[in-house]
């Protein structure tokens, strides 16, 4: 037993280090098995390289022996050349186009004539041949496949949680088995190349890769967020060829050679718990519920608004976008202009920066924007093709991302064209969830999906779904938050969290239905309350208003784990948007009056 568990990490260890050689012994073994003057069909041994990668990497411990490439392109220069990596990462970039690759090479002893072949499927290193053999450029035993080859970055808003890892005494080991150094951190200078420009949070630190896709046809689309296991090497970029060589690292691209790549998914992102009963679905919502009041300073409304946005998905029902649910929290205090931003994107609002830090711990990707007139004037938040090369926006950000806006750092000054058309760009993924691609000749819009949290003393500039003002314990609350007392709060213990985070991700990702009947019943209760409306001569309820309330439903079913919209929700739904009227029509009447009489 004991032996068998050496071997077993012995061929991880080969793997993780020398993968190309664990290749070629499978290449041999399968040259082996080959029907006489049958040639290799790369499908079919890619095929067998998946399943042996597959088979070795699911033995308790063997991925996490796996070197990361996180956030930070330090982690670049720690990584040697021809070893095995994974990469969490973003498609930013689908369209590098297709590479014509020499998959299966013949050699030929230019003394002998012997002939034999190799397998080159997973690099662009050039064969290091033994005295006496080359390339037969002429064979037609040669075999060519296409690649595809996108561009893609670290998940932009990745909190740390949701990163790949590895124990540190594995990732210690895997490094030195590498031959590296602790002082091996590397400087900018001796850095591989990365293009600022295709990130769309300038200047906060990341990490990218030429990933290239030997599965033909199946490239993860553009924002898609994708698990990559693959083999590293520098390489020049198929933009740039024909540029000149350059001999040294430095003008070269980092690039994985993709063996297996998976979505991500809420099963990898929250995979170490077992998915959760129906019975214990409300007992998480409860406790999801009872955290968020807390660090609203006890406003239960506002918690459950914040739940329903954060359960929030768009999806298309009949062609027609269902289930967006921006939300826009009133109440926040005004951030001073002398309050120093820790950052481009960063907030320097201690209030609003402890919104973003609790709901960090419980989303996956999580990106700041603060309404500061430096960096919406300064920044550009559509993605842009007009140099030639695709250049990254602010809002290029992966599916299910969460954006929070703070509006209370938007002081008195101009907006620029290009912070109008910023703003404006919000307000369209906001109404339409649709980002604009700008293209030279034709922009294309494509469908996202973001979720949009506005964080505001007054109600917000911008056009949202749904509008909250905090009560005035919440206001209090948030009034006095500063760094020290956000540092003292009692966080939530790492089991309940990790349990808010399954619950979120299960929940938002549930197949959704509404019965005919429910759907019925509904449409019978709008008209019975616009006839009751205009007989009391009240304001009628407008189909906008029916939209919301049903999306509000919709949202509080599936809070509860309900795989179809119930009567009992339709009712709660009713409920808590009567609550909402209330609530802000008494505020805005409470701020008009203090707006007539200003303290002397």
């Amino acid at each position: 037993m004991a032996d068998h568990a050496t071997t077993t990490a012995d061929l991880v260890s080969e793997l993780v280090n020398a993968p190309i050689n664990v290749i070629d012994r499978l290449f041999e073994d399968y040259r082996a098995t080959t029907a006489a003057g049958e040639g290799p069909k790369s499908r079919e041994f890619n095929q067998i390289v998946q399943e042996h990668l597959q088979g070795l990497l699911s033995k308790p411990g063997a991925l996490e022996q796996i070197p990361v490439l996180g956030n930070s392109s330090s982690h670049l220069t720690r990584i040697k050349c021809g070893s095995l990596v994974r990469f969490r990462c973003m498609v930013q970039d689908p369209s590098y186009g297709e590479e014509l690759h020499l998959t299966v090479a013949q050699l030929v002893n230019s003394s002998t004539g012997e002939t034999k072949q190799v397998f080159s499927h997973y690099t662009d290193a050039d064969q290091v041949l033994e005295e006496g053999w080359e390339v037969d450029y002429s064979s037609p035993d040669n075999v060519f496949t296409e690649r595809e080859v996108a561009y893609c970055v670290s998940i932009p808003g990745q909190n740390e949680w949701a990163q790949l890892s590895a124990p540190a005494a594995a990732l210690e080991d895997a490094l030195g088995k590498l031959n590296i150094g602790a002082q091996s951190t590397g400087t900018r200078s001796d850095l591989p190349r990365v293009d600022e420009k295709k990130y769309p949070l300038r200047g906060c630190e990341h990490s990218a890769a030429l990933v290239k896709f030997h599965t033909p046809g199946r490239v993860p689309k553009v924002a898609s967020t994708v698990d990559v296991v693959g083999i590293y090497e520098l390489c020049h970029g198929p933009k740039e060829q024909g540029d000149g060589d350059d001999a040294s690292d430095k003008g070269r691209w980092p690039c994985i050679h993709a063996i297996l790549f998976t979505d991500v998914t809420a099963d990898t992102l929250v995979s170490g718990l077992p998915r959760p009963a129906a019975s214990e679905h409300i007992d998480r919502r409860n406790m999801a519920l009872a955290h968020l009041s807390s660090v609203l300073g006890g406003d239960d409304l506002a918690a459950h608004f914040l739940l329903l946005h954060l359960l929030s998905k768009t999806v298309a029902v009949q062609d027609v976008k269902v289930g967006k649910f921006s939300l826009n929290l009133v109440g926040f205090p005004l951030s001073s202009k002398d309050q120093a931003s820790a950052g481009t994107f960063a907030s320097s609002n201690p209030a609003t920066r402890w919104i973003s830090g609790v709901l960090a711990q419980l989303v996956p990707w999580c990106v700041e924007i603060p309404f500061e007139l430096k960096t919406v004037n300064s920044s550009t938040f559509l993605p842009s093709a007009e140099s030639g090369d695709l250049q990254a926006g602010v809002l290029q950000l992966a599916v299910d991302t969460e954006i929070i806006c703070d509006e209370t750092c938007l002081h008195e000054g101009t907006l620029d064209d290009r912070g109008l058309r910023n703003l404006q760009a919000l307000q369209t993924v906001i109404l339409d969830q649709t980002l604009t691609y700008v293209y030279p000749y034709q922009p294309i819009n494509l469908a996202t999906n973001l979720r949009v949290l506005v964080l505001s003393n007054g109600k917000s500039i911008m056009e949202n779904d749904c509008d909250l003002y905090l009560n005035e314990s919440s206001v209090a609350f948030l009034a006095r938050i500063d760094d020290e007392s956000a540092a003292s709060f009692k966080p939530l213990d790492p089991m309940h969290t990790e349990q808010i985070r399954q619950y979120l991700e299960l929940a938002r990702h549930m197949e959704f239905s509404v019965p005919t009947d429910v759907s019925n019943d509904i449409s019978d209760e709008y008209a019975a309350l616009r006839r009751e409306a205009h007989e009391k001569g009240e304001p009628m309820m407008t189909q906008d208003d029916l939209s919301l309330i049903v999306t509000v439903a919709r949202l509080v079913s599936i809070s509860k784990g309900e795989p179809e919209l119930s009567s009992a929700s339709w009712k709660e739904a009713l409920a808590l948007e009567t609550r909402r009227g209330e609530r802000n029509t008494q505020a805005k009447a409470a701020r008009a009056v203090a707006s007539a009489n200003p303290p002397k």
